[in-house]
C-alpha cells in the first residue's frame, strides 16, 4: 500500500457541496487501496473575510493575533471534510498544523517550516484512517506561539507532509486545469503543461505564475516529490512536476507580477560587507519583498533593488535610516506602479531579448528595464501596461 498527499484549495473546499465533491474523491482515492494524508485549505475567500475583519477592529493589528484569526479558517474546511467522510462510510481524522508536527520559526505571517514531526499522523494512518490536516499553519517550538506560512502555504505544507511521509506523489487540486503557459483570465490562448521540470516551475512560481506557492516548488524539488497539479472540478491529469534532465531550450511559459513597486537603495559602502548586513535586515523586517539586484561598481558603490508591494516598499523607505545603521552615505527611494512580465525557460539569451523587445514596441508597450535570470527573462514595463505585454509577448513565442 502506498501513500499519496492531496491539497485541496480554497475554490475547492468553498461550500458544502464542494466539501462533498471532495469527499467523494477522498473516498474513491482510499478504496483504490492507498492510503492518504489531505491538506486543505480555508473555504473560499474565508482568509480574506477575516484579514477585512481585522482591519475594521484595529488600524494596525497585531502579527501574532492575526496569525490567531486566521488560522481558524482551515480548522473549519479540515472539521467539515471529517464529518462528510465519516457519512461516506471512510474514517478520518483532523489536525491542526501543531497537531500535525509541523514546526516552525518564529516569523507570525511569514513563517518558514524547519522540521516536520508527524508521529500523530503515523498512527492514524496505520490505523486506516484518513488524515486531514489544516494548511498554511505550524508551531514555534520555543515560543509554542501558532504561525502561519504566508498566503498559499497550504501548498507548502502539503509538500513538506509528502517529503517526511515519503508519499509517492503529492496531488495539488486547484480551479484550474494545471500549470498554465499564462494566467487564462488575461489569456485566453494559455494552455496546461502537460510536464515541467522543477527549475521552470520554480521560476515561474516566483515570477508571478500563481497556481503553485513558491517555496513549495523548491521544496519539492530538494526532497524529489513528485507534484501532480490538477483541477478538482474535472477528471484532467493537469500537470505533473519532476526532474527532468534534458529540458528544452525554449520559452515554456509567461508570467505576470502585476501592480509592482521597486526600492532603489544606492550608497558609498563606510565598511566591508554593509551592503550585505542591509540585505539581512531588510530580508528580516520585511520578508515579503523580493531583492531584485545588488550591483557593485569599484568596490565601494552598491545598488540594492527590491520590489514587492507598494505598502511593503513604503515601509522599507521611510524605516530604511533605521536599518542601515552606521557606515557609509546612502539613499533610498521608490518607484511604483509597475508591472513585471518574464518569459520562463532555459537557455534563453539576446535572440530572445530582441524578439521579445520588437513585440513589445509593435503593441505600443514602452519597456522600462529588462533583468536576466537564469531561467527567465524579465521585463519591467508600466502597471496599465502589464497584461498587454503577457498577452502580446504569449502570442510571440507561444501561439504558433
Amino acid at each position: 500500500m502506498s501513500l499519496r498527499v492531496q491539497k485541496y484549495g480554497g475554490t475547492s473546499v468553498e461550500s458544502a457541496t464542494r466539501i462533498l465533491e471532495v469527499a467523494k474523491r477522498v473516498a474513491t482515492a482510499k478504496q483504490a487501496g492507498d492510503d492518504l494524508v489531505v491538506v486543505v485549505s480555508a473555504m473560499g475567500q474565508q482568509t480574506d473575510e477575516l484579514m477585512r475583519l481585522a482591519g475594521e477592529v484595529s488600524s494596525r493589528p497585531s502579527r501574532r493575533e492575526l496569525d490567531m484569526l486566521i488560522t481558524s479558517g482551515e480548522r473549519v474546511s479540515m472539521a467539515l471534510l471529517a464529518m462528510a467522510l465519516h457519512d461516506v462510510g471512510v474514517e478520518a481524522i483532523s489536525f491542526t498544523g501543531s497537531q500535525s508536527g509541523i514546526l516552525t520559526d518564529g516569523a507570525h505571517n511569514s513563517a518558514h517550516i524547519r522540521d516536520v514531526r508527524p508521529d500523530r499522523i503515523r498512527a492514524e494512518l496505520a490505523k486506516g484512517r484518513v488524515v486531514i490536516v489544516a494548511g498554511f499553519q505550524g508551531v514555534n517550538p520555543e515560543t509554542k506561539e501558532i504561525t502561519t506560512l504566508g498566503r498559499g502555504g497550504s501548498d507548502t505544507t502539503a509538500v513538506a507532509l509528502a517529503a517526511v511521509l515519503e508519499a509517492k506523489q503529492c496531488e495539488v487540486y486547484k480551479d484550474v486545469r494545471g500549470v498554465m503557459t499564462a494566467d487564462p483570465r488575461a489569456v485566453p490562448a494559455a494552455r496546461v503543461i502537460p510536464k515541467l521540470g522543477y527549475r521552470l516551475c520554480s521560476a515561474l512560481a516566483h515570477l508571478g505564475g500563481q497556481v503553485l506557492h513558491a517555496r513549495c516548488v523548491d521544496l519539492a524539488a530538494i526532497h524529489h516529490v513528485k507534484l501532480v497539479v490538477a483541477s478538482s472540478f474535472s477528471d484532467d491529469p493537469g500537470t505533473t512536476i519532476e526532474e527532468i534532465h534534458m529540458e528544452k531550450g525554449k520559452v515554456e511559459a509567461v508570467a505576470h507580477q502585476p501592480n509592482q513597486s521597486v526600492a532603489i537603495a544606492e550608497g558609498n559602502s563606510g565598511a566591508r560587507g554593509e551592503a550585505r548586513g542591509i540585505i539581512e535586515e531588510v530580508s528580516v523586517a520585511h520578508p515579503t519583498l523580493e531583492l531584485l539586484a545588488h550591483e557593485q561598481a569599484g568596490g565601494v558603490h552598491d545598488v540594492l533593488v527590491w520590489t514587492g508591494s507598494r505598502e511593503a516598499v513604503e515601509e522599507l523607505v521611510s524605516g530604511f535610516r533605521a536599518l542601515r545603521g552606521p557606515g557609509g552615505e546612502w539613499r533610498v527611494g521608490a518607484q511604483h506602479d509597475s508591472s513585471f512580465v518574464s518569459l520562463v525557460g532555459i537557455g534563453l539569451g539576446s535572440a530572445e531579448i530582441v524578439r521579445a523587445e520588437a513585440a513589445l514596441e509593435r503593441a505600443g508597450v514602452t519597456l522600462i528595464a529588462v533583468r536576466v535570470a537564469p531561467t527567465a527573462l524579465i521585463f519591467r514595463v508600466a502597471a496599465a501596461q502589464g497584461e498587454i505585454a503577457l498577452r502580446e509577448l504569449h502570442a510571440a513565442f507561444l501561439e504558433h
